[in-house]
Parts: C-alpha cells; sequence; structure tokens
C-alpha cells in the first residue's frame, strides 16, 4: 500500500487528476501526458491512416488513371450490381429470418435456449464458406442426402447460392444480436399493453417491431458490409456469378495489377461507407434508447398457440440444417465413398498431414497474440479517451472505424502498398500478417472497451485518486478487475475473428507464412473436400478450447477477486 502515500516522478504521476476538476485533468499542459497519447495514435495512424491513404493514391496516380477508373466502371459493372444484388438479398433475408428466429428462442426454456446459443455460437468461430463447404457436401452435385440418398443432381453454383450460403451464415450472427435487442426491451411496456386488452399479434405489431426498428437497420446494414466484402462463397460456390469482391480477388492474384486493382477496392467502398454509416446511426439510436429506460425488468414475450407452431416449426428446421452442416463438417472427413457405399476410413488424415500444417501453429500463435494484445491495446486507449482525452475523440474513433468499414481485400491490398519499401517495409515476414490481424479486429475491441468503460461509475476512480494511487494504478487495480469479464470477451472475439478470417490476409502470406484459413480454402479450391472438412473441425476445435481456456480464467479471476 505504498503507492497510496509516497509520490514518484515518473511516467505514472504524469496523468494525476485535480480531485475537485471531475476529471478534467490539470495536467493538459504536461507535455508528458501527449508524448503518452502520441505512442497510443501512432500505430493508429501507422496502420490504418497511412495504408489507406496509399490505397487512394495508388487508385489515381498517374496521368491516365481516370481513363482506367472509367474502364473499371464499365467492365466491372456487372460485377458490381452483382454485388449489391446478392448483398441486399443476404441481409434483408438474414435480417428477418433471425428476428423470428430469436422471437421463437426466447419462448423456449432456459435449458433448450442454452443449447440453441451453444450451436449458434459455433458459427462465430467458422468462415463465411465453410458454410458453402457443407452445402456442397449436402447438397451439390454429389452431396450425401441430394446424390446419395435421394439419388438428385442439383447444380447449386449460381448466385441463388450464394445468397443462400450468405444468408444462413449472417442468419446465426444476427439471431445472437437480436436475442441481445429483445432481452433489452422493458417488460413493462409488455405488462401494460396486456392490462389494456392487447393481444399477442397487437403487442409485437404496435410495441415490439417500432422498438426494433434501429436493431432491424443496424441488422441489415452490418450484413449488408458484411456480404460485400465476403470473396470466398462466390468464389466457391459462386460458379459463372462473380461480384466485385471476388473479381478483386482473382485481378491481383493473376494479374497483380495494383492500381487496377485498387480502384476496384474504392467502387466497393462507395456501397460499404454508406452502409456502415446507416448501420453507426442505427447503433447510436439504439443505444440511446436504451441508455434512457431506466428500471426496466425482464420481458415476457408473449406468443399465442399459431406464433408458437409456426415459430417452433422454424426453429426445427434451421437447427436441423445447422446441425446437419455442421455434423458433415466433422464426419465428412472421416468418410469414403465406393462404388455407391460409404465408408467410415482413415486415410483421409493422412492426406491432411500431405499439407503444412505448421500453419496451424502459426495461427494458433497469431490469434492469441492478436486477441490479448490486440484487447489491452483497445481497452487503454478506450480509457485515455474516454476518461482523459479533451478533444479528438470522434476523429479517434473513425479511424478506429476504419479497418471495419474497410472490406478485408481492401485492407490488405493497402498493406501490400504501404510496408514493401523501405523504412517500413514487412511484405513476406509474419509481421505484416501479425500487424493486419491486430488492426483489422482493432474496431470489435474498441467498441466492447467503450461500451464497458462508459458503463462504469466516474466515483470508483475518485476515491482512489483520493487516496493517492495515481491513474495507471486506478486503471490496473480498481478499473481492470471490474473489466476483466469484457477484456476476456474481447480477447475470444478477437481470437476467433483472427483465426477464421481471410480478406485481409489472404493478398499477405508468403511461401514461408501462412495461415489455416488459407489452407482451408486452398483445399476447397482443390476439390479436397473431406481435408477442407477436416481443417474446418480442426478450426472448431481450436476456438472451443481457447474458449474454455477463457472460462478457466474468467472462473480464478471471479473467485480472486
Amino acid at each position: 500500500m505504498a503507492f497510496l502515500h509516497r509520490k514518484r516522478v515518473d511516467l505514472s504521476t504524469l496523468f494525476s487528476k485535480d480531485k475537485h476538476s471531475d476529471f478534467h485533468t490539470k495536467e493538459y499542459g504536461n507535455p508528458f501526458f501527449w508524448i503518452f497519447v502520441f505512442l497510443l495514435c501512432f500505430p493508429l495512424a501507422l496502420f490504418i491512416v497511412y495504408p489507406t491513404l496509399l490505397l487512394f493514391i495508388q487508385a489515381f496516380q498517374g496521368e491516365n488513371s481516370f481513363a482506367v477508373f472509367s474502364d473499371v466502371l464499365q467492365r466491372y459493372r456487372l460485377a458490381f450490381w452483382n454485388s449489391i444484388e446478392s448483398s441486399f438479398f443476404s441481409a434483408f433475408l438474414s435480417t428477418i429470418f433471425a428476428f423470428f428466429l430469436a422471437y421463437g428462442i426466447l419462448q423456449l426454456k432456459s435449458n433448450i435456449q442454452r443449447i440453441c446459443l451453444i450451436i449458434l455460437s459455433i458459427s462465430l468461430v467458422s468462415p463465411p464458406f465453410i458454410s458453402s463447404l457443407s452445402f456442397i457436401s449436402l447438397y451439390g452435385r454429389r452431396g450425401l442426402i441430394s446424390y446419395r440418398l435421394l439419388k438428385l443432381s442439383l447444380d447449386p453454383y449460381n448466385k441463388y447460392g450464394v445468397i443462400g450460403m450468405q444468408s444462413l451464415h449472417f442468419t446465426c450472427l444476427n439471431i445472437l444480436f437480436f436475442i441481445h435487442a429483445l432481452r433489452a426491451m422493458d417488460g413493462k411496456l409488455f405488462y401494460s399493453a396486456r392490462d389494456l386488452g392487447a393481444g399477442p399479434l397487437s403487442i409485437v405489431k404496435d410495441i415490439v417491431l417500432p422498438l426494433l426498428k434501429p436493431a432491424f437497420l443496424a441488422s441489415f446494414f452490418i450484413s449488408f458490409l458484411r456480404a460485400l466484402a465476403d470473396f470466398g462463397t462466390p468464389v466457391i460456390i459462386g460458379g459463372r456469378y462473380s461480384t466485385l469482391a471476388s473479381e478483386i480477388y482473382l485481378q491481383l492474384i493473376g494479374y497483380s495489377d495494383f492500381q487496377k486493382t485498387a480502384m476496384m477496392n474504392i467502387l466497393l467502398l462507395f456501397p460499404a461507407l454508406f452502409s456502415f454509416y446507416f448501420y453507426r446511426r442505427a447503433m447510436e439510436q439504439s443505444n440511446k434508447w436504451n441508455g434512457e429506460q431506466k428500471g426496466r425488468i425482464r420481458p415476457d414475450f408473449p406468443a399465442n398457440f399459431l406464433i408458437r407452431t409456426v415459430l417452433s416449426i422454424l426453429l426445427c428446421l434451421f437447427f436441423l440444417f445447422e446441425c446437419l452442416q455442421y455434423l458433415s463438417i466433422f464426419l465428412y472427413g472421416f468418410l469414403r465413398f465406393d462404388q455407391g457405399e460409404v465408408h467410415f476410413t482413415l486415410e483421409n488424415m493422412g492426406e491432411l498431414f500431405q499439407y503444412n500444417l505448421s500453419t496451424m501453429y502459426l495461427t494458433l500463435a497469431l490469434s492469441v497474440i492478436t486477441g490479448f494484445f490486440g484487447s489491452f491495446f483497445s481497452f487503454v486507449l478506450a480509457y485515455i479517451v474516454e476518461r482523459k482525452l479533451p478533444f479528438g475523440k470522434k476523429t479517434i474513433d473513425f479511424v478506429l472505424s476504419l479497418p471495419y468499414l474497410l472490406p478485408g481485400t481492401c485492407f490488405g491490398l493497402a498493406y501490400i502498398l504501404a510496408f514493401n519499401k523501405a523504412p517500413f517495409r514487412l511484405t513476406g515476414t509474419v509481421w505484416i500478417i501479425l500487424f493486419s490481424l491486430i488492426f483489422r479486429q482493432m474496431p470489435l475491441g474498441s467498441r466492447m472497451a467503450s461500451a464497458a468503460i462508459s458503463s462504469l461509475p466516474k466515483n470508483m476512480e475518485r476515491a482512489g485518486r483520493d487516496l493517492g494511487a495515481n491513474p495507471i494504478r486506478v486503471f490496473l487495480d480498481i478499473l481492470f478487475p471490474i473489466l476483466l469479464p469484457s477484456f476476456l470477451s474481447s480477447v475470444y472475439n478477437q481470437f476467433t475473428q483472427s483465426l477464421t478470417t481471410m480478406g485481409a490476409v489472404i493478398f499477405l502470406i508468403s511461401a514461408k507464412y501462412k495461415v489455416l484459413v488459407y489452407t482451408l480454402f486452398d483445399a476447397i479450391n482443390r476439390g479436397s473436400y473431406n481435408v477442407a472438412s477436416l481443417i474446418s473441425g480442426i478450426m472448431i476445435l481450436l476456438s472451443l478450447a481457447f474458449y474454455l481456456l477463457l472460462e478457466g480464467c474468467r472462473f480464478l479471476a471471479k473467485n480472486r477477486y
């Protein structure tokens, strides 16, 4: 407890607050405070702003740049509209289905709800194109169900396959979002409506749907943004139906035309900006509405026999499909087809070991570092921005939003342009992959950190300061133990996203440094669906093991504090 009585002339004392200033620091004139802020903001400028600016410079440098841009508009106009079309329908269908399924899940008993949430959580640890893999395995031209069982030869390689697979993948994520939004409602509204004689349909139509308007908009636009950036699903299952994201991938891999690829990324950036703007507005409106509700009680969602029956049928069909999908991922790697018969085999394991499995250890190390370091950096930055910085918050927030706003291919290309020359030459090294993962996932960690820190009362900090603790000790000894559950959630989210992300790192890998998701994508492109199933199962098991590890840490920390 010596720090309560002893003053030190070091970095820790540079952030001391006047206890009567209500968190308006008196050392804003102290240059060391701004040095610390600069050390936090410099990585954002180097790894986010600098690559983004170079992307625009690369696109429009040269005398005939506008002629090239006009040619890109003309040549890839169909792919651009295909991107808009598939993204719109994927976002629309996933949002509508997610609402009904989320409402149905909340009608179930708590134990069954927990099982449903576990199944939905698996979607968080799988790339979007894994749905395409399982769909081909089950319902493709030689699928287990369509061909082996029903003797049908279906062709899923078209735009409907792309829209269907994206919709199913985004539905799982949106269900979790709607469950959170529905649980945040005030139950007093439903009880008041019932007392006034309103029926279940009237309550849903007049209360639930209007209050969920921001959630509907946020779900739609964030799904639209994800679908725009998804190039794996169109490449695998699109056939002749190409989107702009898939054309960007093929253009850079096949021709290495950086200027044209940069222009194509900027063309894709316009609808992404539009989508992200309305997503942020919807989220701000939703957060404002949730913050205004005081004294909320747990909602009891009404449903009559007809509603329960329809929702039960939808839930059974959806979770049956999801279970078949993920069972096929685990089982397909241990099956062999011989003259119409299915045999259990371990031969595919031998083919798996022909791949370079060192990518698994590298990916695991990169994901763990990204999870812990990225989350800690996000929480420290959020603490400074939320509680210390007198200005510039919106600017930092916008910079932190750029990696999420930019499609993955755009972010990866920007890193190639920024770090292939001295003094920041990182291409061909593991560092460029690590930095791209950390700063690509930075928006997720910063949002969670800001939400957690802003919910903490300032009185705890004041009490610690009055007892003589400097802000570093206040943050580490008082705030961080309280923020630990949110911190571990951020670690897990960034870990899983780093494990499964492909768009940002697909252009940054080298012959020496590859990631596991690239090995999976390569196996699918080669038609080695059995090996791809084994790799997918490994990725899911790694995520589950890391989740159990963090739960153990959470349990130990809870007992300690």
